[in-house]
């Protein structure tokens, strides 16, 4: 948590970080108790810190129709920094510079859940990636409601968007007919209502 702290990260996208963590270690959980081989320890920490970077993609610091998130003097401060830092670079290939050293499993984790080529992702990082598509506000939601939030948000071309949302379908599958639920039953089992968590990254 001191790093949310010292990366000035929006309170917004610290309460993204932590109901996607809730999401991913309660699938996690379940997953391990039908019989699969799961790394508890690494998918919470690897969904804790999986948008620890998350502004250093943002070209410009402003609100849009989901959020009204006023962004401080520090926040905004530190958005230009790792803007110069790391140009042209997303959230998981600044986290992996930064944790490689010290932390290369984690690192390597980070980098490839939010890489869109990379195919052959481990249970942990699909699983993070899942609960990422999963959460929005302090809510879990439809993975297509989720889509049509990120496609108006991020620019990205349509191929690219349908690639990735007919992937996290696809995983979707997998994991409830492992662990026996619908993606239905799962918004109702987790959702919670949470003060200062209604905002969006």
């Amino acid at each position: 948590m001191d790093w949310f702290e010292e990366f000035k990260v929006p309170k917004n996208i610290l309460q993204h970080c932590l109901k996607v963590r809730e999401v991913a270690l309660l699938l996690a959980q379940k997953l391990k108790n039908k019989g699969i081989d799961i790394d508890l320890e690494l998918i919470g920490k690897a969904a804790l810190l999986h948008d620890l970077f998350k502004v250093v993609s943002f070209k410009e610091l402003k609100s849009n129709r989901f959020h009204d998130y006023v962004f401080t003097p520090e926040e905004t401060a530190m958005w230009r920094f790792l803007r110069e830092k790391y140009p042209k670079m997303y959230e998981g290939e600044v986290a992996y510079v930064f944790f490689n050293e010290d932390y290369p499993e984690l690192a390597l984790s980070l980098k490839n859940i939010s890489d869109l080529k990379k195919q052959d992702k481990t249970w942990e990082e699909l699983l993070v990636h899942y609960a990422d598509w999963r959460v929005f506000r302090n809510n879990i939601v439809s993975v297509q409601e989720r889509m049509d939030y990120l496609r108006e948000v991020y620019p990205r071309t349509y191929e690219e968007w349908e690639r990735d949302f007919h992937t996290t379908l696809a995983f979707e599958q997998r994991i409830m007919e492992k662990i026996g639920l619908s993606p239905e039953q799962l918004v109702g089992e987790n959702n919670s209502s949470g003060e200062g968590c209604d905002r969006m990254i």
